[in-house]
């Protein structure tokens, strides 16, 4: 069964840990725009985010509460970036973690267990539409899901992202620097940062004309 839905309900994690690399501390979901000034004209960008399913609780059904699977690589997932300028204790962690030399300016977006979620998108309910054959038990999926820290307006959320993406020229440098970066570290890092390296689009670099927003 498939419907178009629209509700608010509270993030919970999944299986898999999470951990902000900013800060090193749990939470569901995060993404970061790492802005590296190369030269006084000139800027890199690192796009990369989690990619571990979470869920979405969202009322109760025969008195146990409904949890909803999301999977952030199918998602559109918006809220209030945070601003690490340059030299502050956010832009120095992600600097030791992925191995910048350079000075960055870090845009984190961070969203935590218990918060409350605008989400709407396709539900499919496999409990209702499974047939004679099933036999595995299903739990129900968001698909499209087009998800909003409650409170906070898309173009609000929006905003931060896509004004320096609107600037940005495509390129390649930065995936090397990730994957070199995750070949060397993730013994250590192993489960805390949760990035799926397979998929490449999270990692997309730019190089573009300076930032307006930033120093």
């Amino acid at each position: 069964m498939q419907s178009q839905v629209r509700f608010t309900a509270q993030v919970e994690p999944g299986v898999d840990p999470v951990r902000s690399p900013v800060t090193d501390q749990p939470c569901v979901y995060w993404r970061l725009r790492i802005v590296e000034r190369l030269t006084a004209g000139s800027q890199l960008v690192h796009e990369m985010a989690s990619g571990q399913a979470f869920r979405l609780i969202w009322g109760e059904r025969d008195g146990a509460p409904v949890r909803i699977l999301v999977e952030p690589d199918g998602a559109h997932i918006e809220a209030p970036p945070i601003l690490h300028r340059p030299g502050s204790p956010g832009a120095q962690a992600i600097a030791r973690a992925f191995g910048f030399t350079g000075a960055l300016s870090v845009e984190e977006i961070a969203i935590q267990s218990g918060e409350e979620i605008d989400a709407e998108g396709t539900l499919f309910d496999p409990r209702h539409d499974a047939g004679p054959f099933r036999t595995v038990e299903a739990e129900p999926e968001l698909i499209d899901a087009t998800l909003t820290v409650a409170g906070e307006t898309l173009g609000q959320a929006l905003l931060p992202w896509a004004m320096g993406t609107a600037a940005a020229v495509l390129g390649g440098i930065g995936l090397a620097t990730w994957a070199a970066w995750h070949y060397h570290h993730g013994i250590r890092h192993a489960g805390a940062h949760a990035v799926r390296v397979g998929h490449l689009q999270n990692y997309v670099e730019r190089p573009q004309f300076p930032h307006p927003r930033l120093p």
